[in-house]
């Protein structure tokens, strides 16, 4: 494990380069593991609906045909959000759907699983689709335009 020595400037720097996770949760269906807290639940579906938006504004910024650099942050960035919602996809999956419909945020974790879930992809996904195809950069436009 990295050691953020110069505290959460580091500790983000680390985020950002996909070094450590952005969230470490534990498996909702262990033995081990009492039901999560409604706030709990709620906390992971933001931050579920954020791990896409990001990944999709990311993709909506790269070109899936220029070149871009191993340790790019946006390259990096892309692939985190594309880990850290795909773990927490898992995890909100696990979960008793009376318990997700409890959360204020109800219409978020329906709005990302529905609709942006088959969107969210890492670098090797994005730059393996055909140019023609780059559905984030579509979503973006419209909803700029509507």
């Amino acid at each position: 494990m990295h050691e953020a020595d110069n505290g959460p400037a580091d500790f983000a720097s680390l985020i950002i380069a996909g070094k450590i996770p952005m969230l470490r949760i534990p498996p909702p269906s262990s033995p081990a593991s009492p039901r999560p807290p409604v706030e709990s639940i709620e906390s992971y579906v933001l931050a579920y609906y954020y791990a896409a938006l990001t990944n999709l504004f990311c993709q909506a910024h790269l070109s899936p045909v220029e070149r871009v650099e191993e340790h790019d942050t946006v390259r990096a960035i892309a692939d985190s959000s594309y880990r850290d919602f795909c773990m927490l996809d898992g995890w909100l999956g696990a979960l008793d759907l009376n318990e997700l419909q409890l959360s204020p945020n109800w219409s978020l974790y329906v709005e990302t699983r529905e609709g942006w879930r088959s969107l969210v992809k890492n670098w090797a996904m994005i730059t393996s689709r055909d140019p023609e195809k780059h559905v984030a950069r579509r979503i973006a436009a419209q909803r700029q335009a509507g």
